[in-house]
Order: C-alpha cells, then structure tokens, then sequence
C-alpha cells in the first residue's frame, strides 16, 4: 500500500516536479520529518546533512532545534531519489529559508560529506566550527556515522546457529537489523533472528547483523 502510495506521489508530479508543498505533522529527529501532502504522509530524509543520534550529545537538541523551525508550517520539499527504505530524500524549504542548509549553520549537523559536494553546506560548516556552535563546542565531536559503526561492532556477531540473537526488524522494511542501526528509526520492533529470517527478512548491508 505504501508502495502505491509513493508511486501515487510521483505520477502526480508535473515535468518540473519532484517538488511539493504540505505540512510538517512529525519531526523523528534532526534530520528526519513526515510531512502531511494530498492527505497522505510522507517521510521526508534530509539531504546532505547527518545529524547526532538521539543517544549523541546534541541529539535531542537538533531534534528540538528543527521542530522549532518546521514542526506544524508549511514546507517546501525538493526532491531526486528515494532511499531504500522509501524516505524521500528532500531539500526542505520554509519560504525561502534552507532549512537543512539552517541546520547546519546552527551547528546541529554535519555536512554529510560521503552523500553530499554541496558548497553551501560545506561553507556553512566550516562557519559553524569557527564559531563553535552546537556539536562543535565539543572538544571532539563524533560523527554520527562513525556512532553508528561503533555501535554496530559492540554487538558482535554470536558464532554460527546461534538463532536466537536478538535482531530488529520495522513495518515497512525488508531487512532485519542490529540495535542501533540508523535505518530503524523510531519504528523499530525487536524479534529473534530465526523468526526475522522465517518472515522473509534479509540481512541488512550497513549494520551487517549475524545471517
């Protein structure tokens, strides 16, 4: 249904499309939003940018941070791709404000430089070093990709058969995964390997949880 539904989305775009305007109903995170558009929810990915993990120092600031800019206005988004969960990966817009660019010069994200060769954003990075803002009024901040691989490698794969590994899994993806893997989100359900294997589940490529 969500597939359709995404699919919807994108036959009703015009040639000079892959841009559309709704409401900001949800904010996971900051660097994630569900925007409501034609009576349907859609969740919109940040380009460009990694904001810290909720566990991170300044996670629960950034998330603060964008629900003040966004949460209940009307946005912009401006998009290419999706990922393979099916987030919309967008520039968002207030007016003619860059919010993921504001992010940034707020010192509530990194420049994700392994995604992105944005100029704009790499600028509004280094300002933000200058100045010390936000994550970089830490000595030595952690990127949140490098916390999400540390994370990954604290839970060890258990050795061959061992089926009865905690995994976790979410309601609209295919892949099981280790706690702590960004693609979980807030939707995460925990199960057992050999239960998240039986239901048709495959391993995922970025945590890369035991199989």
């Amino acid at each position: 249904m969500k597939q359709f539904l995404l699919l919807t989305l994108l036959l009703a775009f015009t040639a000079s499309a892959f841009e559309f305007t709704g409401k900001v109903v949800g904010v996971a995170d900051g660097d994630t939003i569900t925007v409501l558009y034609n009576k349907q929810q859609y969740k919109i990915r940040f380009q460009h940018i990694d904001c810290p993990e909720s566990t991170q120092a300044f996670g629960a600031k950034a998330k603060q941070t964008l629900s003040e800019k966004v949460f209940g206005k009307t946005v912009t988004v401006k998009w290419k791709e999706m990922d393979r969960y099916k987030r919309i990966l967008g520039d968002v817009y207030l007016g003619q404000r860059w919010i993921n660019a504001e992010m940034v010069q707020n010192g509530m994200a990194w420049h994700y430089k392994f995604y992105s060769k944005d100029s704009t954003i790499a600028a509004a990075e280094t300002k933000a070093r200058a100045a010390k803002l936000g994550i970089w009024s830490q000595a030595n901040p952690t990127p949140p990709w490098n916390f999400r691989k540390k994370g990954a490698a604290n839970n060890a794969p258990p050795e061959k058969g061992a089926t009865n590994t905690k995994v976790f899994t979410t309601a609209s993806g295919k892949k099981y995964h280790r706690d702590g893997c960004r693609s979980l989100a807030k939707s995460k359900f925990a199960t057992i390997l050999s239960k998240a294997k039986a239901a048709g589940y495959g391993a995922c490529k970025v945590c890369k949880p035991p199989q």
